[in-house]
């Protein structure tokens, strides 16, 4: 059978419309789990430090749990009170839940995860489970 159209022509361009109905999309406010909040994971020698950016948000609009060697950060953002009633032309910052999931790569101690917010930062620090801290070990001169 003979087509008359170039298979990986039309591929590439269907390729190209579903990239931008997804990046539309998250312009949309429909942004990921995966996407925000956007979060940095520090290894310290007797802690990890995660770090999340939440502009506009308050401490009590975030919502932080651990189980099973995962940290997820979750809450909900809210369109400025400011811009509520205009109309939308072009939106970047997302709005709505959010939900952003850590899998740990070293298991820590559940009992003294302790978080702080400061200027839109949250800082979650957790300490090492003490068999996985690293020990230094002592040379014995014979």
């Amino acid at each position: 059978m003979l087509w008359n159209v170039d298979v990986w022509s039309e591929l590439e361009r269907l390729r190209r419309e579903m990239n931008g109905l997804f990046s539309n999309y998250e312009r949309a406010g429909g942004a990921s789990a995966s996407t925000y909040p956007l979060v940095n994971v520090y290894d310290e020698k007797d802690s990890l430090v995660v770090t999340a950016e939440l502009p506009g948000m308050t401490k009590d609009k975030v919502n932080i749990t651990y189980s099973g060697g995962v940290l997820t950060i979750s809450g909900n953002l809210e369109p400025l009170t400011a811009v509520k009633k205009m109309a939308v032309i072009r939106q970047e910052r997302a709005v709505g839940g959010f939900e952003k999931t850590i899998r740990l790569p070293v298991k820590v101690d559940a009992n003294g995860i302790k978080a702080s917010f400061v200027n839109g930062i949250l800082t979650v620090t957790l300490p090492k489970a003490e068999e996985v801290k690293p020990r230094t070990i002592a040379i014995e001169a014979k």
